[in-house]
Parts: structure tokens; C-alpha cells; sequence
């Protein structure tokens, strides 16, 4: 019965996911001007994406869940376009529902992890983008609202006020006693690298992909602006994926950096078409490799 609705929830998501992306009309492919550079960008995706399955991992293990690499990665890929579902709660729900159908754990505890990991995702997402913003002298009021929402997610992450708030409330709506699991504060710490490792694997290949697509000099900040927009594009719930939210912002912030409007537009455009192949690619691994599992 997991089995059948984790995999309604799976064609669910693409669905979505197409009618997206019909709708925003972003399925355009631009003028390359280094292939070079847009070569070099692609490693650095799927890194960054193995990173992601390897910080999942890491979270578990801390929370006390043991669950191999390949299981984590199957649950990031699978679950991939659940974010493009409204209300984004399926990107938290998504991959706590398949290792739940395959390790027999509690999916409410698995949940609960993976709110954690959601929070600590945002949070150095928004940190290296807050530093980029600081060092292209762009803080303003965009740098003050960033800073509002940083104390926001370090007090959901850290404080034990507000842990013990969000259980209460999760009991309260599950009607059950059970034991909602928790990363502490050294656990935090000890796997905050391995966020800030896929982050900056992103980076680096969004900076590639920047300078693929313009023949003007590209400053190496420019890479700090991928992880602030999908940060911001996470936390905007009324957009499914982020779709248009993320873009703004890298259009934002790549002015800053010198890029005029329009350059900056073709390159926001085209990163979510690059970072989608990554997705499309990630998800097809995750489905191949659960095949042959049976």
C-alpha cells in the first residue's frame, strides 16, 4: 500500500512539473558563446547533487537512522519534482515516504528529519548568499530581510524552544505520543560542511555556466547569487519549484555584479533549464537504480 502511494505521489510530481514549466515557457535554449565553460559547469551539478543525497545521509545518521548512500539518493532523486506540487510540503514528505516504504521506518520521524535538513538547507543557503550580497556591497534592505530570516531559521534550528513547539504541534495534529526524533546542536554542526559543500558545488557551476552564456567578464561572486535565489525559491510557497521567484532574484543579484538586465535574464532563464537536466537526470538514475532492486 506505501508502495502504491508513494508511486501516485511520483507520477503526481511530473505532472506538475510539466504544466510548470509549460506554463513559465522556459524550455529555451540560448546562444552558447563557450561550450568549454558549459562543459565544465556540468560536473559540478551532479556533484553538487550527490552532495545533497551524502548531507541527507549524514542527517539520518545523527538522528539515528541508518540508511545507505544509494537509499538516500534514490529518496532525493525520486522525490525530486515533488517541489513543484503546491505547497512544497511534498519536498519534505517525498523522501521520508520512500525510506519509510523500504526501511519500515516511522514516516513521521522520518519527516521530522527531513524538516531539519529542509531548515539547515535554506539556512546556508541564505548564509552564502548573504556574503556574496556583502561583498558586491549590495546589502540594503534585501540584506536586512535575509538577516530577519536568518534568525528565523538558526532559532528553528538551535533553539530547543522551538523544537519542542513544533513536536508539540505535530502531536497534536497526529493525535499520537510518539517520539519525534531531533538533531542537536553538535549534530548540527558536525554536518553543516557537507551543506555548505553541495551549495558550493552549485556555485561554482552556476559561475561556469554564467560565463558560457556572456561575452562580459563575469566576477566570481556571481556564483553566491544560485544559492540565494533557490533558497528564496524554496521559501516562496506560492510558487511551485520557485518558478519565476528564483529567477528575479538571479537577475537581482547579477546586476549587482556589473551584468546588464538583459544578460542577467538570459542567464536566470537558462539555469533553470540546465539545473532541470541535472534534476531530469538525478531522477532517472534514482528510478533506474530502484528497478533493480525490484
Amino acid at each position: 500500500m506505501k508502495n502504491i502511494i508513494y508511486n501516485i505521489f511520483i507520477y503526481f510530481s511530473i505532472i506538475f512539473l510539466c504544466v510548470a514549466l509549460y506554463r513559465a515557457d522556459y524550455l529555451k535554449i540560448p546562444e552558447i558563446h563557450s561550450l568549454t565553460f558549459l562543459l565544465l559547469s556540468i560536473p559540478f551539478l551532479f556533484a553538487g547533487f550527490i552532495g545533497n543525497a551524502y548531507a541527507w545521509q549524514k542527517s539520518l545518521e545523527q538522528a539515528g537512522f541508518k540508511v545507505g548512500f544509494k537509499e538516500s539518493f534514490n529518496s532525493i532523486g525520486l522525490s525530486m519534482f515533488g517541489k513543484y506540487i503546491p505547497g512544497k510540503i511534498w519536498m519534505v514528505m517525498g523522501r521520508s515516504g520512500y525510506l519509510a516504504t523500504k526501511k519500515n521506518y516511522s514516516i513521521s520521524q522520518l519527516s521530522i528529519i527531513s524538516l531539519n535538513a529542509q531548515i539547515i538547507t535554506l539556512w546556508v543557503g541564505l548564509m552564502i548568499g548573504f556574503i556574496g550580497l556583502c561583498f558586491l556591497e549590495g546589502f540594503g534592505l534585501y540584506g536586512w530581510f535575509m538577516v530577519f530570516l536568518g534568525m528565523i531559521l538558526s532559532a528553528l534550528i538551535f533553539s530547543p524552544f522551538f523544537h519542542s513547539l513544533i513536536s508539540s504541534l505535530i502531536r497534536l495534529v497526529l493525535r499520537d505520543e510518539i517520539n519525534l526524533p531531533r538533531l542537536t546542536n553538535r549534530s548540527v554542526i558536525l554536518i553543516l560542511p557537507s551543506y555548505f559543500a553541495y551549495w558550493i558545488l552549485w556555485s561554482v557551476g552556476f559561475y561556469f555556466l554564467s560565463i558560457s552564456l556572456l561575452q562580459t567578464d563575469v566576477s566570481w561572486l556571481s556564483g553566491f547569487g544560485f544559492p540565494l535565489a533557490s533558497t528564496i525559491g524554496i521559501m516562496a510557497i506560492f510558487s511551485p519549484g520557485g518558478l519565476g521567484v528564483r529567477e528575479v532574484i538571479i537577475t537581482g543579484y547579477l546586476t549587482l555584479s556589473g551584468i546588464s538586465l538583459s544578460e542577467s535574464t538570459t542567464v536566470a532563464v537558462t539555469a533553470r533549464l540546465w539545473f532541470l537536466l541535472g534534476e531530469i537526470s538525478v531522477f532517472i538514475a534514482a528510478w533506474v537504480l530502484r528497478l533493480r532492486d525490484g
